[in-house]
């Protein structure tokens, strides 16, 4: 398992076991490279703010959990990239993304968060659109023009449902991307067999931070943290500095052990291990949403940066479960607040660290060698806004 974590057969579990006791035994390993200077103004520049966000709608983002679009005529609306969206499920069962933008004067054209209709309507002068986009009427039509109207609807944009997840990709100019092939073998064979597509939906908030994208992943990518930060909440729980790094390419995570899991690993047999029934495993899709597998829930982290202000960005935050255990309510609730409480604490952390930056006296950060994840993160994102022309 050099490059990333294979299908999650019971093979692969015990070679994980394997790892986290020889890591056990052996300590957090000694750095074997030098701490690393990172400039500040990659979460500051509001000319590099632009450009990232102009290569993050290019890319697949999480843009709702399956189940809110559970049944045709359903819809949510969201923002990527500055780009207001309408995602749909249409009469067909196929979900369906636009822009939500009205192909009249521009108005918006949904302007809930979510509901349901057979067809979407324009509040402003009336222009009605089919579940797909298409344009179904045009208000007043022989009072509005002599000629037939040539537009053809709602701007679609490319939209892909797997893994539960409805993935869109903003600019609609952009080469479609097909999301397994964005995700590599490896990651999506993973996520294929944890079963997140059979998940449902338990709950979902909106998380305003004063923060950049960046500094909100930079979390998911190391534990040097832990027993700090999260001394009052989870860090009971995790064992600090000990994770299994994971790359699959340009998407970065961890495998993280529960102190539950070392110890059923000490007791039992080995054939009898059901390591990721105990193991938490954050992964960093570039660009912009995390997946948050925890030892059989899900939590998704979709990242939204204001166009306007590199240092705010809003997160959407849902919590997917076993559809078979989906009616144990006081237990999901329990872990949804559990959830916000320590990524309250990250969220905060990273709000503390931006202040500090845009103060303007600090022009690099000291990224240490348990913090590697964070520098091959910021070099991908480098890359994404180099190979868009940035």
């Amino acid at each position: 398992m050099k490059d990333g974590l294979l299908p999650p057969s019971h093979g692969s579990e015990l070679e994980l076991g394997d790892e986290f006791l020889d890591l056990a035994d052996a300590g957090p390993a000694p750095a074997q490279k030098s701490a690393r200077p990172l400039r500040t103004d990659v979460y500051v520049s509001t000319d590099r703010h632009t450009k990232e966000l102009s290569a993050i709608s290019t890319r697949p983002t999480a843009a709702a959990h399956s189940g809110e679009v559970a049944e045709p005529g359903d819809f949510v609306t969201v923002e990527v990239a500055g780009i207001p969206l309408i995602v749909t499920r249409g009469q067909d069962n196929n979900v369906h993304a636009m822009h939500n933008i009205c192909a009249h004067r521009g108005a918006t054209v949904e302007t809930r968060d979510a509901g349901s209709e057979r067809v979407l309507s324009c509040p402003f002068h009336g222009w009605s659109y089919h579940l797909d986009g298409e344009l179904r009427a045009v208000s007043d039509a022989s009072a509005f023009s002599s000629t037939p109207c040539t537009r053809e609807g709602l701007t679609p944009v490319h939209c892909e449902e797997r893994h539960g997840i409805i993935w869109v990709t903003a600019d609609h100019a952009a080469a479609p991307i097909k999301v397994g092939d964005w995700l590599g073998d490896k990651l999506d064979n993973l996520l294929t067999s944890l079963k997140l597509e059979s998940m449902v939906l338990h709950a979902a908030t909106i998380i305003d931070v004063n923060a950049n994208w960046k500094l909100l992943t930079d979390g998911f990518l190391e534990l040097y943290h832990f027993k700090y930060l999260h001394r009052n909440t989870v860090a009971s729980y995790l064992a600090a500095n000990m994770s299994r790094p994971l790359r699959f390419g340009e998407h970065l995570g961890n495998a993280i052990p529960k102190e539950g899991l070392l110890k059923d690993l000490a007791d039992e047999s080995r054939e009898e291990w059901r390591v990721y029934d105990g193991t938490v495993i954050p992964v960093v899709l570039l660009p912009g949403t995390v997946i948050n597998w925890d030892a059989g829930h899900l939590e998704v982290f979709s990242l939204r940066p204001n166009p306007k202000h590199p240092g705010q960005t809003l997160v959407r935050l849902w919590l997917a479960v076993p559809a078979e255990h989906a009616d144990q309510t006081d237990l999901w609730n329990r872990t949804f607040a559990s959830v916000l409480e320590v990524i309250n604490e990250d969220f905060a952390a990273a709000e503390h660290v931006q202040r500090n930056i845009e103060v303007g006296v600090t022009e690099e950060l000291l990224i240490g060698a348990n913090e590697e994840l964070l520098i091959e993160h910021m070099a991908s994102v480098d890359q994404l806004v180099a190979n868009h022309g940035g």
